[in-house]
């Protein structure tokens, strides 16, 4: 009996400590196994926080240009209405021939040079956008075929002039009417 509580003496105190020890590392392991869930958690939210963060970060870089392609598109409609064109394009050294030219070149060049801003719009107000470019160049065309080319190119201003305040409607301001409401929808909902 002696030999058996000498045995006890050492194994109690050897089985509490072992005891003690899984509590601790049961302990451990369940404070850590907690801690961990909640960081993949975090990890998580964060994940999808930057991902709705770069889609937000994409929209706030495209808001700009679409803006930007707004307004060159309505300087293009203004550049093209016809009293500010033969404005600009008058010279007096010209005849109607070349006043006619340089028109419609000017006309070209500012629709190529903002060509690619159509991307930005809705099809319609590209459509309405085209349309009163060539109502414009096609008003201008029927101006010059009333005039001989080698009057002067104040000659032709006054005739185009006449024929854009007689047509009543404006399609440079139909455009740009439709372009404004394209604005309107595109960032109003």
């Amino acid at each position: 009996m002696h030999t058996f509580l000498e045995i006890l003496k050492y194994t109690i105190p050897a089985l509490l400590v072992l005891f003690a020890t899984w509590l601790i590392l049961k302990k451990f392991i369940d404070y850590n196994t907690k801690h961990l869930v909640v960081m993949q958690q975090n990890l998580e939210l964060e994940k999808q926080k930057m991902e709705m963060g770069s889609k937000s970060k994409k929209e706030e870089a495209f808001i700009p240009l679409k803006l930007q392609a707004y307004e060159r598109l309505a300087l293009f409609l203004e550049r093209i209405n016809p009293p500010n064109l033969i404005t600009r394009e008058l010279q007096p050294n010209l005849n109607a021939g070349q006043f006619h030219k340089n028109l419609l070149s000017s006309i070209k060049d500012e629709f190529e040079h903002n060509m690619s801003q159509q991307i930005y719009i809705s099809d319609q107000a590209w459509t309405a956008i085209k349309s009163a470019k060539e109502e414009v160049m096609s008003l201008i065309n029927k101006a010059a075929k009333n005039i001989d080319p080698s009057e002067s190119a104040v000659k032709l201003g006054e005739s185009v002039l006449a024929a854009a305040f007689e047509n009543g409607e404006s399609p440079v301001d139909n455009a740009l009417a439709v372009l404004k409401n394209d604005l309107r929808v595109q960032f109003d909902g």
